[in-house]
Order: C-alpha cells, then sequence, then structure tokens
C-alpha cells in the first residue's frame, strides 16, 4: 500500500534508524491511523501538500461524494466526526479515495466554502488536467476513465446519489445534507489518500524510557523518547494535532531528572595519584 506523508521533508526517521542499527527493537506495530490530507504533490509522488488540501467536509457543507477505486461510496460525507471518517477510509482498498462533484457545486465553493483551501472555482478549473490527481471531463464516464475509477461503478453511484438527493433519503449511509445532484458537467475527480503525519510505530522502550532489543533486553545507556518512541507508545489507536509534544516533554524531564540524580549519587572519581610504572 502507498505511504503518503504531509510531514517536514526533514522527517525522515533517523532516530529509529540509529536505534535500529544497534538492534533495538520496535513496538506499535498495526496502530496506524490516518488523517485526510491535501492534494498531491505535482513533483513528488509520495507527497502530498497540506497547504492547498481539499477542505474537509466538517468545516463546510459538502456538495460532493467521496468514491473508491470500484466508484463506491464508503461513508457519508457529511459526518463531522474526522475520527469516523479515518477510520472509515482505512477499510477503503489502497486508502485512496476521490472527491467527486460537478460544475454546479464547483461554482458554489467560494469564500470558507471552497472545495480546495485557497483555491476559488475558477482556480480549481485551471488545475484541472493539469495538475496530477484532479481530473475534469464532461461526462461521468469520462470522468472515471480519467481518473481511474471503474466507470460503470461510478455511473451507478451516481444515479443512487442523485435518487437520495430527490427523496431526501440516503439508504446507504444517512447522508443528511443532501443539497443537489451531480448532474451538470463538466465533472471534477480530485484523489486523496490517507496521510501521515506521525509514526505510529518506534523504538521499544520501558517504563524507563530505556530502549529495549528485539529480545526484550534493555540496551545499556540508550534511551528514548518522543516520536521516536512511536505514537502508539502514549496514544494508542488515536491521532490529534499536538497529541505527541505533552508526552515528548514530560517523559523527557523525567528522565533527565532521572539521569542527573544517577549523576549526582554517584562517588566522584577517585583523585589519588599514581605513580607512572616505568
Amino acid at each position: 500500500m502507498p505511504l503518503v506523508s504531509a510531514g517536514a521533508r526533514t522527517s525522515t526517521g533517523d532516530g529509529i534508524h540509529l536505534g535500529r542499527s544497534i538492534g533495538a527493537g520496535l513496538q506499535g506495530a498495526g496502530s496506524h491511523l490516518p488523517t485526510f490530507g491535501g492534494l498531491p504533490d505535482p513533483i513528488s509522488p509520495g507527497r502530498a501538500n497540506w497547504h492547498d488540501r481539499q477542505r474537509l467536509t466538517s468545516e463546510r457543507p459538502p456538495w460532493e461524494i467521496y468514491v473508491d477505486r470500484e466508484g463506491s461510496r464508503w461513508v457519508a460525507e457529511d459526518e463531522p466526526s474526522i475520527d469516523e471518517k479515518e477510520r472509515a477510509l482505512t477499510s477503503v482498498p489502497e486508502q485512496t479515495f476521490w472527491t467527486v462533484f460537478d460544475d454546479r457545486a464547483l461554482a458554489a465553493a467560494t469564500g470558507e466554502q471552497q472545495i480546495v483551501v485557497g483555491k476559488e472555482p475558477e482556480e480549481v478549473r485551471a488545475m484541472a488536467n493539469a495538475r496530477p490527481g484532479v481530473h475534469a471531463a464532461e461526462s461521468v464516464s469520462a470522468l472515471a476513465e480519467a481518473a481511474g475509477i471503474d466507470p460503470d461503478g461510478l455511473a451507478a453511484t451516481v444515479r443512487a446519489y442523485n435518487a437520495a438527493v430527490v427523496t431526501g433519503v440516503d439508504p446507504d449511509f444517512g447522508r443528511m445534507h443532501l443539497p443537489a445532484p451531480i448532474e451538470r458537467g463538466p465533472f471534477y475527480a480530485i484523489r486523496n489518500h490517507a496521510i501521515t503525519l506521525v509514526t505510529f510505530q518506534g523504538l521499544d522502550t520501558d517504563a524507563d524510557c530505556g530502549v529495549r532489543d528485539e529480545a526484550g533486553v534493555v540496551v545499556p545507556g540508550l534511551f528514548a523518547v518522543g516520536e521516536v518512541i512511536g505514537a502508539a507508545a502514549t496514544c494508542g489507536n488515536s491521532f490529534c494535532g499536538g497529541m505527541l509534544l505533552t508526552p515528548a516533554l514530560t517523559l523527557g524531564r523525567l528522565l533527565g531528572v532521572r539521569l542527573a540524580d544517577q549523576v549526582v549519587s554517584q562517588p566522584p572519581p577517585s583523585t589519588t595519584s599514581v605513580a607512572p610504572v616505568t
């Protein structure tokens, strides 16, 4: 499965690599929880741009739908809990989906209602078919072909969604905000992917922040705190911006005090002179 990051380009896991180079074990496997990210970077395929991300539907009433590669919806787009959406995203194949909407929805996406943060409708139109992951076409089937979505699946999903708009009832996911059908071309699809901002797996440590090897034995003199021990060590299977700051500061201070106390409690080195051996 591809891994896409919106973290700092200098966040390359050097601390984890250093620990692993001397046999350190890992903890937190299987605890990954993604977040919604930004548009695919036009130069670096493994990255997303957080500064021009798609605006979350928890920030604005959604006109669009989310579909997977088969063209199927997988969540109620107006679900207010981003946590619920992120957990639902983990079950989507390759954790990749497309935001699909029509030109009527785009025309309404101005100011604080923008679909892409900082981009007015004309700017989004200009990106279509010019920037990787942003597609436009005059028909739903042509859009699917351009974006790499199953055409029959997307067509069926759009028909079902449009019927839900007419009746005011979404039988599949219970979406409540159904402002307009997706029917006025051109049609648009923006590719999105589960984004990693933190590392959930990290160096294995004991209760004293001592790093353990793969056999569970503490490596003498090696300690670790902060993101290098992985988010799962202090947050479990959850994610929220800034959640790793307090554990890093707290554990770092506790470890520093403990190591300082050990130094103070040790007897000073001997100052007795020793005659040189001749």
